[in-house]
């Protein structure tokens, strides 16, 4: 089965991540420590009993992310038979990746990341900017709007993470006039708690002195294929590296790209590695349904990636499948109604097993919710649901999956 690990960016901390695993692990312990020393103060404090708001800020967050999907990743080499076929990251996440995939020495990517976290949080302080997670919305929309006078150079799209979810960025006056004309489309929007425009234009002095700091570094030969969010492709080389990173922070995170690359090369199993679930979740929006999707987030996920042929928590309660499957519209106007009837009877069938199975109560059996959700699909395509409902339909079952939850940067 062809493997990719994801390593998650800004937006995934929170209080008490990466704890349980240093309480497991003597290798997440190790991988604590050495980043502490490095840094000059606890990052395991600020992971596990820090305030939420100082967690946040971009400068302490950004290294913090780093050090637990390292942590999560040393622990897998030590502990599982693993070959993964690619590595990818989200914005932060893709130099995670990089340091794990050996380019980038785990000191130095600490070092790499401070520096970035310093510079956006100076930004915050100098540009009056914010970003904005819209759903519900057709991205050709949200360009053509952000093309008009009024929006133009001010408003940009930033982020394609997923089908159901497109970030813009810009300045505030604007972002917020842009928001308002969003609602009147009957999307969704709302503020991701960051003070500046990331991965926009408005962050060129930020890119410039960044890319200095690159071109001084010497960078590895990669082990494994590392995606870019600017190409959404493997990187040729260690030789792009420096062009690639600094040019993420002006250009558009294409999470989405990326996940249609790996989906096209076969690839079966995503794990994310490192603090939160959000990239998993993003990605059930756009892989197949049949994909297995695992994390390392606490002591559960590492039950099951530890335990040969193991299932995970997936949260999945099989009772609001089956209720949003025949609450939701017919569209269906082709098929006569004995043709209808016989095309989803099956999969109702199937949920119905499910759900009378588990009642409320969400089932840990990994196989059983692939089937769930494949079956939910499969009731999708033969209502012929628009793709916005299909999308917030998801929204509402999976934790944060590409819904406005997501704060992602």
């Amino acid at each position: 089965m062809k493997t990719v690990l994801l390593f998650p960016g800004q937006g995934s901390q929170y209080v008490g991540m990466g704890k349980e695993m240093f309480e497991r692990f003597e290798t997440a312990r190790r991988t604590f420590e050495e980043a502490s020393d490095l840094l000059g103060y606890s990052v395991s404090r600020l992971c596990f009993d820090g305030d939420h708001e100082e967690l946040t800020r971009t400068d302490n967050a950004q290294p913090c992310i780093l050090t637990v999907s390292i942590a999560a990743y040393r622990v897998m080499l030590e502990h599982l038979d693993l070959e993964p076929s690619y590595f990818a990251g989200h914005s932060l996440g893709e130099i995670s990746a990089l340091s794990a995939s050996g380019a980038i020495p785990f000191s130095e990517a600490l070092q790499l990341v401070r520096l970035r976290g310093q510079l956006m949080h100076e930004a915050q302080t100098q540009e009056a900017g914010g970003m904005l997670a819209i759903s519900g919305a057709n991205l050709s929309a949200l360009e053509e709007e952000c093309s008009l006078p009024s929006f133009r150079g001010h408003v940009v799209v930033s982020n394609l993470n997923s089908k159901g979810q497109t970030v813009v960025s810009g300045k505030k006056a604007e972002l917020e006039k842009f928001r308002e004309k969003v609602l009147t489309m009957g999307a969704r929007a709302v503020a991701i708690p960051v003070g500046a425009a990331f991965h926009s234009p408005l962050m060129k002095p930020v890119a410039e002195v960044f890319e200095n700091a690159l071109s001084r570094m010497r960078f590895q030969k990669m082990r494994y294929s590392v995606l870019s969010n600017v190409t959404a492709k493997p990187y040729a080389d260690s030789s792009s590296i420096p062009s690639l990173l600094s040019e993420q922070i002006v250009s558009v995170v294409n999470w989405q790209g990326c996940m249609k690359y790996l989906y096209g090369r076969g690839v079966e199993r995503y794990i994310e590695t490192g603090s939160g679930m959000v990239l998993g979740n993003l990605a059930r929006k756009d892989i197949s349904p049949g994909s297995l999707i695992q994390a390392t987030d606490g002591n559960k996920d590492w039950n099951t990636l530890l335990a040969s042929g193991g299932r995970i928590d997936t949260g999945i309660d099989f009772a609001a499948i089956l209720k949003m499957a025949l609450c939701s519209k017919n569209h269906n106007k082709t098929d006569s109604n004995s043709i209808y009837m016989s095309k989803i009877s099956g999969p109702l069938r199937e949920l119905e097993l499910f759900a009378s199975q588990t009642g409320q109560v969400k089932s840990t059996a990994e196989e059983e919710s692939r089937s769930a959700f494949m079956a939910l699909h499969k009731i999708m395509e033969i209502k012929q649901l628009p793709e916005v409902v299909r999308n917030r339909m998801l929204d509402d079952l999976t934790e944060g999956g590409g819904g406005l939850d997501v704060r992602y940067a």
